[in-house]
């Protein structure tokens, strides 16, 4: 059986979008080797927006290029697409239906028409339930919500790595690409803290335009420690007690890991969905990037660490938004209930390769 993926990741883009493709692939290949049924993968790619080609490569995928974005890809012959990408739509997701496939889409933005079988949707907003029900046809189904949120394995077994939390020890992340170089910011802020006696992991993306910078910022701090291309993220997440960081699938994993945020959205499609977490007092937001700067930073940290005292409990319990039962596991089984069950009804089949 073969699944092809349409996903792009460049410093502008950011490796989110890929980096939980990736994470949907590996499980529903764990998913359905359990039947004897192997899962073969192609990526498609466009020319230039390649950051994340290594790790496609090293999870055994093969790489497809096209040379635009909109390119035709009927070429490319799958029984499953996994369509993930803010620039395409129903025009593109169309032929790929026809063609017999069966179409999943990734998306959390809600601003354009989609033609495909299944939609997944990991935000948490305040009309969720209804915001696409204008934009897919009537009868595809849709996972709204965190439980559905493409978390890497080591989350989810986030409980075993439980331990207490080191005092005073910050997590700064800002995502692989950081485009808008928040993390320098960040760490300018722990300049303005100095008294505190603060401890600092900070985790960037090989890919990361401005990593020469940031790894010369963190020479000049004490007990601040660079991690490039983390593969331990939850790890790092149950050893902080705060987290300075973005919106985006990052809110996932934290409240999965219960840990407390100070949120700087760097992208407008980040908004809605902090804003909507801090009113169930699920982080603090701080504001959007074009506001912030290093001493609002700095406020928002001693704020934290010195006056709020026993308040910055209420920011507790998060794991109860992102549950243990779902993520890629859960959206595979839907997958592979609607390749076993649904054949006829959604008049598309799959061919055994």
């Amino acid at each position: 059986m073969r699944l092809a993926i349409r996903v792009d990741a460049s410093s502008d883009i950011g490796s989110g979008h890929a980096v939980r493709c990736v994470t949907l692939a590996k499980a529903l290949q764990q998913a359905l080797k359990a039947d004897n049924i192997l899962l073969k993968v192609d990526v498609v790619i466009t020319r230039g927006a390649d950051m994340l080609n290594d790790a496609f490569k090293a999870a055994g995928f093969s790489v497809i290029y096209v040379n635009d974005i909109h390119c035709d890809v009927s070429h490319i012959k799958a029984d499953i697409w996994i369509v993930d990408h803010y620039q395409l739509d129903a025009e593109f997701e169309t032929p790929l239906v026809k063609s017999g496939a069966l179409v999943v889409v990734i998306d959390d933005l809600a601003n354009r028409q989609h033609n495909c079988h299944l939609l997944i949707d990991a935000n948490l907003t305040n009309n969720a339930e209804h915001r696409y029900n204008t934009l897919v046809t009537q009868n595809c189904v849709q996972l709204i919500g965190p439980k559905y949120a493409l978390l890497r394995e080591e989350f989810y077994h986030v409980q075993k790595k439980m331990v207490p939390r080191t005092s005073n020890h910050i997590l700064i992340c800002f995502g692989g690409s950081d485009p808008t170089n928040t993390t320098s910011m960040a760490l300018e802020a722990l300049k303005e803290v100095k008294d505190l006696p603060l401890t600092a992991d900070v985790v960037i993306g090989a890919g990361n335009t401005h990593k020469q910078i940031i790894i010369e910022q963190v020479q000049l701090l004490d007990k601040v420690t660079l991690h490039i291309d983390s593969q331990n993220m939850a790890e790092l997440m149950c050893k902080a007690s705060v987290m300075i960081g973005a919106g985006g699938s990052m809110h996932w994993e934290r409240c999965i890991c219960d840990l407390p945020g100070l949120i700087i959205t760097i992208a407008d499609n980040q908004r809605e969905a902090t804003q909507c977490l801090a009113s169930r007092y699920a982080c603090e937001y701080i504001g959007h990037v074009t506001s912030v700067n290093r001493e609002v930073i700095a406020a928002a940290l001693r704020n934290y660490f010195v006056k709020n005292g026993a308040e910055t409990a209420t920011q507790k319990r998060l794991n109860k938004i992102v549950p243990l039962d779902g993520g890629a596991a859960s959206v595979s089984k839907e997958i592979i209930y609607l390749i076993n069950t649904k054949k006829d009804e959604r008049g598309f089949t799959i061919e055994e390769h």
